[in-house]
């Protein structure tokens, strides 16, 4: 027995380090899976073939994650093709007008990097940092494509892996099941909130940007997605079209869609509106879940802050986990 549990840890290592690259990816496509476990069985009522109705299900999850990815790609390439020098000179100059409303020290500096004549320079500054975002958006790209076709997988062989892990694991089948259940429903919940609020404020900054002329669907999705990241999410949307509008001398719309931005989305839609809608989905689903909203909520925030995009998965799942273990030992 105890050159078998040997032989088992250094096998699992082995394992380990052979898996390592594809862990967080099979661990996001899991806690999906779970999360998309109303709607696989809503799906295998009607089909009853669990391979094509496990395809069907992908193909959801993926046109979910890629639809928006691929339509922002090919528009943004338009639009970048289209930029001319003469355009960022002019927003360049007009940008120079805000100095005025900054501290001394921060106008000075940004005063000798925001200048006509420093273009290269500020070329050679922007450069990198978009063959960064190009690098990671490609990781993610691929990361994403890693996802789906676990996804499928997990998907298809949900009840089997379940039931092997009924046997192999050291609790009580209640206790498993409620482990289970319980990160099923905060997984439910933050998946279909996150999205939820992520349309809704998507949609309210492409409907403010167009009627200054924007593409209504590009701005909501560009601006969905930056909605995840904390904190600075908004800004990166509303600060440069705020700026571009400004420099094409449209001083009061520039200023409406900052304060729009701060006030409706920031503050109302983010703050006040997110856990509503945090709530409304727990109802909806009926999740008896023992995470309150407020705590999904900050959990969210805290895995972003830890883990980047997919920690929108990974927060809620390891505190919902954390707390049934907790739960568990209450008992003991």
């Amino acid at each position: 027995m105890k050159f078998l549990t040997f032989l088992t840890i250094v096998i699992g290592y082995f394992v380990y380090l052979t898996y390592k690259p594809y862990l967080l990816d099979i661990a996001i496509a899991s806690l999906m899976a779970i999360a998309f476990g109303k709607v696989s069985i809503i799906i295998n009522k009607k089909i009853k073939n669990k391979y094509l109705s496990s395809t069907v299900v992908t193909l959801l999850f993926a046109l979910l994650i890629f639809g928006p990815i691929l339509y922002f790609v090919i528009t943004a390439g338009k639009f970048i093709s289209h930029i001319k020098i003469e355009d960022i000179k002019n927003i360049i100059i007009n940008a120079q007008d805000l100095l005025q409303y900054f501290p001394g020290f921060m106008a000075d500096k940004l005063g000798k990097f925001i200048n006509p004549d420093n273009i290269a320079q500020i070329y050679n500054t922007v450069v990198p940092i978009i063959g960064t975002v190009t690098a990671k958006s490609a990781v993610f790209i691929k990361d994403a494509f890693l996802i789906v076709i676990f996804f499928f997988f997990a998907t298809l062989y949900g009840k089997e892996i379940l039931e092997f892990f009924k046997k192999v694991v050291p609790l009580e089948k209640h206790q498993l099941e409620k482990l289970f259940f319980s990160t099923s429903e905060v997984m439910s919940v933050v998946f279909y909130s996150t999205v939820l609020t992520a349309i809704l404020e998507g949609v309210l900054f492409g409907a403010i940007v167009s009627f200054y002329g924007f593409n209504f669907l590009f701005f909501a999705i560009m601006y969905a997605f930056s909605s995840l990241i904390p904190v600075i999410g908004g800004i990166i949307m509303w600060g440069p079209v705020s700026l571009y509008l400004y420099s094409i001398d449209n001083t009061t719309g520039a200023l409406v869609v900052a304060v729009y931005s701060i006030i409706m989305i920031s503050i109302i839609a983010d703050t006040f509106i997110k856990p509503m809608i945090i709530e409304y989905v727990k109802n909806t689903f009926e999740a008896d879940t023992e995470l309150n909203s407020l705590l999904i909520f900050f959990s969210i925030v805290a895995g972003l802050s830890s883990f980047g995009l997919w920690g929108i998965i990974i927060g809620p799942a390891v505190t919902a986990m954390f707390i049934s273990i907790l739960r568990f030992y209450e008992k003991i």
